[in-house]
C-alpha cells in the first residue's frame, strides 16, 4: 500500500508537470494585457543592443526546491518566458500560476514583476530566477564574481530574511543573516546551520535545518538574491551534494535519551544530576539525540504556559495550590473512563515530583518568573464540570507577545551545562535488540549513519506525529488533513518500533491536541484570537457547514469531515482579521478582494455558491440572526464594506495525537500491558502518556508540566537502575 502511494504520487507529479511550468510569448502578452508590454528601454530593464539574442535559464529557491525561468530574448526585448515550479509550489499559486508569473515577465520586460498574492516565496524565487535569465542574456554575469558583499532579501516563516554574503577570490566566505523576524531560537538555529552549508558546499543547494524549514528556503532564497545582484550564474552556485552517507563511528554511553523535547531533556538532566536536579553530578555518561536543529522540541513552537500544582513560586504568588492526592481525587472522579489505562501509582509518582522538578528548573535559572504565575479555572478537575482554579503562567516577551521559545531554548542550554551532550539533527531509525534486551539505536546526522549502545535507553520521541506512515498506521484515514509543520521531526519511532516488534499501542483521539488553525508556525496569540472573531465559514463549495461559535471539539470534527479538512473564513474591512491579512497572504493562505466573486475566483472556490452564501448569511445577520445554524445576530460578521477577505485554515497540531505504548511502574516500556518489559528500554512524555494521560487534559500548560515530571520520573528510575546494577 504504501509503494502504491508513492508511485501514485510521483505519477501524480508527472502529469502535472506542465500544470507546474507555464509558457509566454510575446503575442500571448498582448492578448492577455490591456496595452502592449513596454519596451526594454521604457521598462529600464535594457537599452539598445542590451542582450545577446537566445534563450537563458535562470533558477531561485522556492518553498519546496528550485524554481527556474527560461527567457528568449532578441537583441532588444524579452520575447518569451517560461517558468518551472515545483508540484509543491504549484499549490501555491494555483492552477494558471506558472502561466500568470511567465505573462508578467513578459509585460514587464523585467525581472521586477508583482509576482502573485498568497505566494510571495514562489514568486520572490522567480524574480531571482528571471534575474540570473537576464543577467546571462545582458552579459552581466561573469566568470568570477567581484570580491565584496552583497545584500540579498527573501522570505522566512513570518518575516523577510536578509543576509549579506562575502565573496572573496571567488568563493563565498561568509553568510551572515542581518534581519529576521522568525522564532528567535529556531531561526537563529537555523541561520547558523544554514549560512555555514552554504560556505562548505559553496551551493545554495543545501538541507535546511530540521523543523525550521520556512526559515531555512528564506535563507537560502536570500543568499540567492545576493549572488544574483553581484552578476553570479545562480546555476553555477546550485550544485547540489549527491555525495551518500558514510559509515560513522559507533557510540557507547550509559544513558541515551532518544528525543529532546521537554520530556526527553528532563530525563537526561534528572539521570545526569539527582530528583531535585541539583548540581549533584551522578557520574553517568548521557547522551541525547534529537531529529530537529534544535532542542525543546514543540514547546520550543507553542510554549508560554507551564502549569504548577503546589510548592513552588509560582503557587505562592497565586495562592492555589493542590496537593498530590487532592489532585489524583479530582483527575480521577473526573475522568473514570480512564480508569482502565491511567496507572494510579504511577500517576502519584510523577505528581509528587513537581515541586522538585520546577524548584530546580527555577534554581538553575529556567525562563520561568514568578511575576508570570496566574489562577485559571478548569472544568477537568470536578465530575460535574464545575470550575475549579489551579495555577499555570505564561511568559511574555518585550514585545508582549508570547515568547515560548524561551523555554525550550532555556531548558537545552541548562541541560547541556550539566554536561549532557546534545546530538541534533541525528534522527533514531532502528533499536538494536537481542531477544528481549534492547542494546542500543541507530542513528542518521547530516553526514553519517553509526550505532549508540548504551545500558538504558529512554525513550521520547513524542506522541503519534502526523505524517502519512504514522495516519496509515495508528489514525482515521482524515487525520491526514491535521496540519503539522513539525512532521520532519516528528515521526512516530516509538510506537512504529513497538508495532515492528510485535507489540501493542493504546491510541486515544478525544486526548490529541488540535485547534482550528492557519499553521502551525503562525501561533500568536493575536492571530489565534481569529477563530473567535465573527466570521463565515465556508467549504470547497463555497458553502457554510456548522455553527462557526461552536466549541473547539465540535470545530475540530467538523472541519475535518469537509473536503480535504480545510475551511476559508470570509470577513470584511471592517473586521479585527483585515489587521492580519499581509501575514496570513504572505504564507498563502489569505485573499483579497473588491467584490466577492473576485475573491472566490482568488482563493479557489465557486464565485455562484460563495455569492449566494454571503448573501444569505448578510441578510440574516441585518436581520434577526442566523436562520441555517442558529448564530446570535451579535456574533455575526458584518460583511457590509469592502474589501472582502478569505483566510485558508484546518484543524492543526503543534504536538501530534495520543498513540502511546505502555509502560510499568518504573516507566519500563512494555510489549503488552501487563506484559513483561523490555530489558533496559525506558519511556518519557507522550510515549507513555497513556498511564497518566489525564495530567495533561486540565488546561493550559498542564500538557508541559505532564512531560517535564515524566521525564524527571523516567530520569529518576533509570539513575537508580543503574546505580542497583
Amino acid at each position: 500500500m504504501k509503494r502504491m502511494k508513492k508511485l501514485l504520487a510521483l505519477l501524480l507529479c508527472a502529469c502535472l508537470l506542465a500544470g507546474c511550468s507555464g509558457t509566454t510569448d510575446a503575442t500571448q502578452a498582448e492578448t492577455q494585457a490591456e496595452t502592449a508590454a513596454p519596451s526594454a528601454a521604457e521598462s529600464g530593464a535594457a537599452g539598445e543592443g542590451a542582450y545577446t539574442p537566445g534563450t537563458y535559464t535562470g533558477s531561485g529557491t522556492g518553498m519546496h526546491g528550485t524554481v527556474t525561468a527560461t527567457i528568449t530574448v532578441d537583441e532588444n526585448a524579452i520575447t518569451a518566458a517560461e517558468v518551472d515550479i515545483s508540484c509543491e509550489d504549484q499549490e501555491r499559486v494555483g492552477e494558471s500560476g506558472a502561466d500568470t508569473l511567465a505573462s508578467q515577465i513578459v509585460e514587464a520586460q523585467s525581472a521586477d514583476i508583482d509576482g502573485i498574492s498568497g505566494a510571495t516565496v514562489t514568486s520572490d524565487a522567480i524574480r531571482t530566477a528571471a534575474a540570473d535569465a537576464l543577467n546571462q542574456a545582458s552579459g552581466a554575469v561573469t566568470a568570477e564574481v567581484a570580491d565584496g558583499t552583497y545584500t540579498g532579501t527573501g522570505r522566512g516563516s513570518r518575516s523577510d530574511i536578509t543576509v549579506e554574503v562575502t565573496i572573496s577570490g571567488g568563493a563565498i566566505t561568509d553568510v551572515q543573516v542581518t534581519s529576521c523576524g522568525d522564532s528567535p531560537y529556531v531561526s537563529d538555529s537555523a541561520s547558523e546551520a544554514v549560512s555555514q552549508r552554504i560556505v562548505e558546499a559553496q551551493s545554495v543547494n543545501v538541507d535546511s535545518l530540521t523543523g525550521a524549514s520556512l526559515t531555512s528556503t528564506g535563507i537560502k532564497a536570500a543568499v540567492s538574491d545576493a549572488l544574483v545582484s553581484a552578476g553570479a550564474n545562480l546555476s553555477d552556485w546550485s550544485q547540489a551534494d549527491d555525495s551518500e552517507k558514510t559509515r560513522g563511528e559507533d557510540v557507547n554511553v550509559d544513558v541515551l535519551v532518544v528525543g529532546g523535547g521537554a520530556s526527553g531533556l528532563m530525563a537526561a538532566l534528572a539521570a545526569k544530576t539527582d530528583s531535585q536536579l541539583s548540581d549533584t553530578d551522578s557520574g553517568l555518561n548521557v547522551l541525547v539525540v534529537e531529529s530537529n536543529g534544535y532542542g525543546g522540541g514543540n514547546m520550543t513552537l507553542c510554549g508560554g504556559y507551564i502549569a504548577s500544582y503546589f510548592g513552588t513560586p509560582l503557587n505562592e504568588a497565586t495562592g492555589v495550590s493542590m496537593e498530590t492526592d487532592e489532585l489524583i481525587d479530582a483527575l480521577e472522579a473526573a475522568h473514570p473512563e480512564y480508569a482502565d489505562v491511567v496507572n494510579d501509582y504511577l500517576l502519584r509518582q510523577i505528581i509528587d515530583l513537581n515541586d522538585d522538578a520546577i524548584n530546580g528548573l527555577l534554581d538553575r535559572g529556567f525562563a520561568l518568573h514568578t511575576e508570570d504565575a496566574m489562577a485559571l479555572d478548569s472544568t477537568a478537575l470536578s465530575p460535574d464540570g464545575s470550575a475549579v482554579p489551579y495555577t499555570t503562567s505564561l511568559h511574555y516577551g518585550d514585545t508582549n507577545e508570547r515568547e515560548g521559545f524561551q523555554f525550550g531554548e532555556s531548558l537545552t542550554q541548562i541541560v547541556e551545562e550539566a554536561g549532557v551532550e546534545i546530538r541534533l539533527e541525528t534522527t533514531a531509525t532502528d533499536l538494536i535488540m537481542d531477544g528481549n534486551t534492547a542494546l542500543g539505536v541507530t542513528v542518521e546526522d547530516h553526514d553519517s549513519i553509526y550505532n549508540i549502545y548504551a545500558d538504558a535507553i529512554i525513550l521520547a520521541t513524542g506522541y503519534a506525529g502526523l505524517d502519512d506512515e504514522t495516519v496509515e498506521m495508528f489514525l482515521p484515514e482524515e487525520y491526514g488533513y491535521i496540519i503539522n509543520q513539525q512532521n520532519d521531526a516528528n515521526r512516530s519511532f516509538a510506537q512504529k518500533e513497538m508495532v515492528q516488534m510485535g507489540g501493542d499501542t493504546v491510541t486515544m483521539l478525544e486526548m490529541g491536541y488540535l485547534n482550528p488553525a492557519f499553521n502551525t508556525v503562525l501561533t500568536t496569540a493575536s492571530i489565534n484570537d481569529m477563530f473567535t472573531m465573527p466570521a463565515i465559514w465556508v467549504n470547497s463549495q463555497g458553502q457554510r457547514f456548522m455553527d462557526e461559535t461552536a466549541d473547539t471539539n465540535t470545530a475540530n470534527e467538523t472541519i475535518l469531515a469537509q473536503e480535504n479538512g480545510t475551511a476559508w473564513m470570509i470577513f470584511d474591512s471592517t473586521s479585527e482579521g483585515a489587521a492580519h491579512y499581509e501575514l496570513l497572504a504572505d504564507s498563502g493562505l489569505a485573499w483579497q478582494a473588491d467584490t466577492i466573486e473576485e475573491l472566490a475566483e482568488l482563493a479557489g472556490l465557486p464565485a455562484d455558491a460563495l455569492a449566494a452564501t454571503v448573501a444569505q448569511y448578510t441578510a440574516d445577520a441585518q436581520a434577526d440572526g442566523d436562520t441555517v445554524y442558529g448564530v446570535a445576530k451579535e456574533n455575526m460578521a458584518s460583511m457590509a464594506e469592502g474589501p472582502y477577505y478569505a483566510a485558508k485554515f484546518g484543524v492543526g497540531s503543534p504536538a501530534g495525537i495520543d498513540v502511546s505504548i505502555y509502560g510499568n511502574e518504573n516507566m519500563q516500556v512494555l510489549m503488552t500491558q501487563g506484559g513483561e518489559p523490555i530489558e533496559n528500554l525506558y519511556g518519557a512524555g507522550g510515549v507513555l502518556s497513556n498511564g497518566y494521560i489525564t495530567l495533561a487534559t486540565i488546561g493550559f500548560g498542564t500538557h508541559v508540566n505532564a512531560s517535564l515530571l515524566s521525564g524527571v520520573y523516567a530520569g529518576n528510575c533509570v539513575r537508580d537502575a543503574l546505580a542497583a546494577e
